[in-house]
């Protein structure tokens, strides 16, 4: 049990670390940014994917059928933001947009993977909605979400720390 919550901090860190890497360049370069969000949607599946395989019981039944539900889970969202960049390409939707949308869907997909896989994965799906609202209203704040980036980072560090603290007191 406590592997697997391990396993999912680390992931969870990592995904807040791509979000951070994607401010900077939604600050620095915003015609890329949307480009980021999109080819993040297969990046975070992956992570998912492989933390279902990690983290599943020793029974190969159990770790398929996780790894199955996840990677049914990301394709469903990585479909809906190719959906997306499609209708874009028809020209009814503008590419800012097309952006947002994958952002909105890579947010809805790691709550989701919160609610199923591993709990903090819903942290980062908060983070990713948090960024979207700065980015669509309120640009002058993005130094508030590398703020919560970090205390977001800062919290799994400490869990884990205090989880390997406990360990060590107990034995």
């Amino acid at each position: 049990m406590l592997r697997h919550w391990r396993i999912g901090a680390v992931v969870a860190a990592i995904m807040v670390g791509l979000v951070m890497v994607g401010l900077g360049l939604a600050t620095a370069s915003p015609s890329l940014a949307p480009r980021y969000w999109l080819w993040l949607v297969p990046v975070f599946g992956l992570l998912s994917v492989l933390t279902a395989w990690i983290g599943s019981p020793d029974s190969p039944r159990l770790g398929f059928r996780a790894v199955g539900r996840q990677l049914l889970h990301w394709l469903v969202i990585g479909g809906a933001v190719a959906f997306d960049f499609w209708l874009r390409g028809t020209g009814e939707e503008a590419g800012l947009a097309a952006g947002f949308d994958a952002l909105l869907l890579l947010a809805v997909g790691c709550f989701l993977a919160g609610v199923h896989l591993e709990a903090i994965f819903a942290l980062v799906g908060l983070l990713l909605t948090a960024t979207l609202f700065v980015l669509a209203k309120a640009d002058q704040y993005f130094w508030i979400l590398f703020a919560v980036g970090l205390a977001i980072l800062a919290v799994i560090a400490g869990i884990a720390w205090l989880g390997k603290r406990g360990r060590t007191i107990a034995s």
